[in-house]
């Protein structure tokens, strides 16, 4: 599998993502998920502590089964292992909870979860724009210092951000962010699309800002909840409500079609076409991908070695840089 680098360290292009693990996903269903990713290549394991809290009961369980699913398995130091606090509770129209006391409890909560000493990488869930970076930053290296984490990421800020907030960590001798997640796939989309404004999605502006190979993207919901899979298999329509409200455009549905016609001129499935529209950009990119069943895994883990050319890159998206 293709990977790109986090600290010196190989991460897989294809990460997976855990979000209903322990939840919708039964904890046996999401360990054959987790044990099959590794067999086909994969290393890296994105959660959060968000993850499956908006489902009654399930606060947690993500984590939990993912720390579980490593103590069985005893391969902890085989995972790249990536979890996020700092959130917002889901739906909430409040500001990320980025106070010192917030970052800390929520770290020391996931670290609870995982059974683990340390994670790899630790994401900032979402921004809060009125809070000055500098009030955040000494915070996730005192993490860093403590070696309870190993490289720290922004999820949901603006590139804008980001480069203030690696200058001040720079300027003060601080740990800067070493990546970034945000929303992004061929099908374009916006945060009023997703019915969340904390979302940060990949625009002109973003996208100008990772062309210069500041950091490594990685991108969530990067097979558009599966827009194109089931447009090129039973039309566009076959798509649920969600999928649709997002991604169903002009401008996507024209991209479609180029999937369609790419993936018959190279002998590939939709999924391969896509991810691979992530992973072989000039900068570093890490496509996530969503699965709950080991069909979808299967399908999804072809691309671990997809290549697209520029010309294939641009034939996709119509000329455009995205």
């Amino acid at each position: 599998m293709k990977t790109i680098s986090i600290q010196g360290r190989p991460v897989s292009s294809l990460i997976l993502g855990t979000d209903y693990f322990g939840a919708t996903v039964s904890r046996d269903e999401a360990f054959s998920l987790l044990d099959r990713f590794l067999a086909l290549g994969g290393n890296a394991v994105d959660t959060a502590r968000l993850y499956a809290s908006w489902i009654p009961g399930c606060a947690g369980a993500s984590e939990n089964t993912i720390g579980d699913w490593m103590k069985a398995r005893g391969n902890r130091d085989g995972i790249f292992l990536i979890t996020k606090g700092g959130a917002v509770d889901k739906g909430s129209a409040e500001r990320a909870r980025l106070s010192p006391g917030e970052l800390r409890s929520d770290l020391e909560e996931s670290l609870r979860a995982l059974k683990t000493d340390a994670v790899d990488l630790y994401f900032l869930h979402r921004d809060d724009e009125e809070k000055p970076v500098e009030e955040i930053m000494p915070t996730l290296a005192s993490f860093v210092k403590e070696g309870k984490v190993k490289a720290i990421g922004a999820s949901n800020w603006r590139a804008r951000r980001i480069m203030a907030a690696n200058a001040f960590a720079l300027r003060e001798g601080l740990v800067p962010f070493q990546t970034s997640e945000i929303q992004w796939s061929l099908a374009r989309s916006t945060p009023e699309a997703h019915g969340d404004e904390s979302l940060v999605c990949m625009n002109e502006e973003e996208y100008a800002y990772y062309a210069t190979g500041a950091m490594p993207v990685f991108a969530f919901s990067s097979q558009a909840k599966g827009f194109f899979i089931r447009g090129a298999g039973g039309g566009v329509d076959s798509n649920n409500q969600k999928a649709l409200a997002r991604f169903k455009t002009p401008e996507n549905l024209l991209r479609l079609e180029r999937v369609k016609a790419l993936a018959r001129e190279k002998g590939m499935t939709p999924a391969e076409i896509t991810l691979g529209f992530i992973t072989s950009h000039t900068f570093p990119a890490a496509a996530l991908i969503g699965c709950k069943r080991l069909s979808q895994l299967e399908e999804s883990m072809k691309a671990a070695d997809t290549r697209l050319s520029p010309e294939e890159l641009s034939f996709l998206t119509g000329g455009k840089a995205l």
